[in-house]
């Protein structure tokens, strides 16, 4: 033990002096990628020291002190403080390595890195004086203990955002007090974004802890952005990284918040968009900005009490349950993460029939809104609706029904909202409607009801909304788009075949596509039902709808694998700014993403691609297909056209065929994947070679022009012989 006690007592005088050596000239230390490392081990140590002291303290004050013969007790809390005074040098030393790295900044973390400083010293300073100062010892062993839990809360302030201590009662606080009444009051910015940036975000981007140099405290520190100043293009949210990183799927490594912390929810995401979309202002009232349909009842609910449904406390629906009863046909989804509210699209169907609904009975108190829409229903089949008594919202459009089957749903107390546009309701449904206390929107497109029967309605139902004339296009965020088309398909890369289903939307929706690269229009072949592809395309969808803008258009890149050569040659070498990679990078069936960094493309900046595929026994081919991403606003241009040669061998090359890039970008477009294929007859070849044609500079209207650094790249993905 003697041995022991020198060994740990030498290394504590070592590593505070080595510390204190380090605070004292901190702006010349420059930490290795080693130390880097070590310090990333910081949060690890932190607890032992913490753990130690406190077991320490008790044992001292509640054994110790009540046997000071007992050697052996003696000895044990030696063997702790030694310890304890070894991991708190160490972990102050390793917090300092952190700090170095960057990312932390302010005032707390000063404070921080000082009190860990005082902890480490004084941790030391218990084990000299426990035989050298024995008056002092126990002094010391309670002002260490109030420094360490000192220093373990500013390290969560840090770690977790200011006030992390105190957050559950200023929660509690909020809860009780609705400061805003009127949503038309509230400051956008202030009441309604930066309370979801405070509670998603600020715990890693504060003024203490910045990471990648962003502060999202504050609407002077967002605007200023980090390390990339796109943090916020205001009037554009497609550009906006604040946007576009909650978007990115979970497994990507850019999505925020990060996996594992707290998660934006999607009526956040949607808050934050139409914010951006909307100018961005600081000082912006609500009443002030464009009232688009899908933002208004999020913002309402965020400043009233709660009243109706909320006030039931209905249980969440089992998650396993409701992705049993999804089918391509029928939609059922869970509108938020914070509530059980469930929505159900059965509508637009030849086959539909009520046991459909039937189906859902166990969804019965979640289930709030219904679409039937243009499903054929009839007056009958509406007793169905009469088992989901939760329903707000009930979209009965183009359904031959009339006021007999309307009349069946005067049971549904909670219903806020029903389309029946289209329908054979008379006035007489109005009458009935008359008595629904809670009827808040009702649509009359396209029926036998009159102007003037209408108008009455409205003088006796003042707030009630009626939708009669024309189709509101008072969303002007959204300019009454269709949504870009959603497709499931088993993978980019496929070696025989792979399936397309469209997921399809509400409403007569109609989805066009096409597979040679063309651009859809409703000429094009009308998707009716999953579709299987079998060769290397490019799929282009599109939706349409009567009365609505034609959606964007959907591009998917699909790649047949044919053989893998035996030999792959990159005769033209990528940018050596990357990590070289393989040769065998064109042919690894490694799809990359919609990220221009993404480690699974090949970048030639201003070179041409070429690469040649050899063959150990000659195959009989007929295509050749290349992927590639093109990002224009980010200087990723496609290649102006692929030639491909291929012969018996390397010196017996033809010219086997071409194809040039035909919508060569004029302007800045969405990043997107593309696919280059050349087809020419089938025939043996053993040797392959590849050459796409880049270009020297940008074209004359692009912004990089300017930019003497800047150069067009070609980002390959992957080559496909078939």
């Amino acid at each position: 033990m003697h041995q022991f006690r020198s060994i740990s007592l030498n290394l504590i005088y070592f590593l505070n002096i080595l510390l204190l050596f380090l605070l004292v000239f901190e702006d010349k230390v420059q930490v290795p990628v080693f130390l880097q490392v070590a310090g990333r081990m910081h949060p690890l140590l932190l607890h032992f020291p913490i753990a130690l002291l406190f077991i320490g303290l008790f044992i001292e004050w509640f054994i110790v002190r009540k046997q000071p013969s007992n050697e052996s007790l003696k000895e044990v809390t030696y063997f702790i403080f030694n310890v304890l005074a070894v991991c708190a040098a160490l972990t102050a030393l390793f917090g300092f390595f952190l700090y170095k790295e960057g990312g932390y900044q302010g005032e707390a973390v000063v404070w921080h890195k000082w009190t860990g400083v005082v902890v480490s010293v004084l941790a030391g300073l218990l084990v000299w004086m426990k035989d050298k100062a024995p008056t002092f010892y126990f002094p010391t062993l309670l002002i260490s203990a109030a420094a360490i839990t000192v220093t373990g809360h500013l390290g969560a302030e840090l770690t977790h955002g200011e006030g992390f201590l105190t957050e559950p009662y200023r929660k509690q606080a909020q809860n009780r007090v609705v400061l805003i009444d009127n949503p038309d009051s509230a400051v956008v910015f202030r009441d309604v974004i930066q309370p979801i940036l405070n509670e998603k975000c600020s715990s890693c981007h504060n003024t203490n802890k910045a990471k990648g140099d962003l502060i999202l405290t504050d609407y002077t520190s967002l605007t200023k952005g980090g390390e990339n100043k796109d943090c916020l293009v205001p009037g554009d949210a497609a550009k906006s990284l604040l946007y576009k990183y909650a978007l990115l799927p979970m497994e990507d490594s850019l999505h925020m918040p990060p996996k594992g912390k707290q998660q934006l929810e999607k009526e956040e995401i949607r808050l934050i968009g139409w914010w951006i979309n909307s100018g961005a202002k600081e000082q912006e009232k609500y009443v002030n900005l464009p009232k688009a349909d899908s933002i208004h009842p999020i913002i309402a609910s965020l400043f009233k009490p709660k009243t109706g449904l909320d006030l039931l406390q209905i249980a969440f629906a089992d998650q396993e349950k409701v992705k049993t009863l999804n089918n391509p046909y029928r939609t059922v989804q869970q509108l938020s993460a914070s509530k059980p509210y469930i929505a159900v699209f059965t509508g637009s169907r030849n086959n539909f029939t009520t046991q459909d609904l039937e189906e859902l009975k166990e969804l019965r108190e979640q289930v709030v809104s219904i679409d039937v829409g243009n499903a054929k229903l009839k007056d009958q089949d509406l007793k169905a609706l009469q088992q989901f008594p939760h329903l707000q919202k009930l979209h009965l459009q183009n359904n031959p029904i009339s006021d007999a089957g309307v009349k069946q749903l005067s049971g549904l107390t909670y219903l806020e909202s029903i389309n029946l546009s289209g329908t054979n309701i008379t006035s007489q449904t109005l009458n009935d409607l008359s008595g629904w206390k809670n009827l808040k929107k009702l649509f009359l497109y396209n029926t036998n009801v009159s102007e003037e029967q209408i108008a009455k309605l409205k003088e006796k139902n003042p707030r009630l909304e009626v939708y009669n004339t024309s189709l509101d296009l008072s969303d002007s965020i959204y300019e009454a788009a269709l949504s870009t088309p959603q497709c499931k398909i088993d993978s980019a890369f496929f070696h025989h075949q792979a399936t397309v289903e469209v997921k399809l939307g509400r409403g007569n929706i109609k989805y066009y596509y096409t597979v040679d690269g063309s651009e859809p229009t409703d000429q094009s072949i009308l998707y009716t039902n999953p579709f299987d592809i079998d060769s290397s395309v490019q799929l282009k969808i599109m939706a349409a709808m009567k009365g609505w803008k034609d959606s964007p258009i959907a591009t998917y890149s699909l790649i047949k694998i044919g053989p893998k050569p035996d030999k792959v040659t990159l005769e033209t070498k990528p940018d050596r700014k990357y990590k070289l990679p393989p040769d065998s990078m064109l042919v690894d069936e490694k799809s990359g993403s919609l990220y221009r960094y993404d480690k699974e493309y090949l970048s030639f900046p201003v070179e041409d691609l070429q690469a040649s595929f050899m063959y150990a026994k000659p195959l009989e081919l007929s295509q050749v297909s290349l992927s590639y991403l093109e990002d224009v606003e980010n200087g990723m241009m496609p290649p102006h056209y692929m030639e491909v040669w291929g012969g018996s061998s390397k010196t017996g090359l033809k010219k086997l065929g071409m194809i040039k890039v035909e919508d060569y970008p004029e302007a800045v477009r969405p990043a997107a994947k593309y696919v280059l294929t050349v087809n020419f007859p089938k025939q043996p070849v053993s040797y392959i070679r590849i050459f796409a044609k880049n270009n020297s500079s940008f074209p004359e209207w692009h912004t990089l022009k300017k930019d003497k650094d800047a150069k067009p790249r070609l980002q390959i993905d992957e080559v496909s012989l078939e």
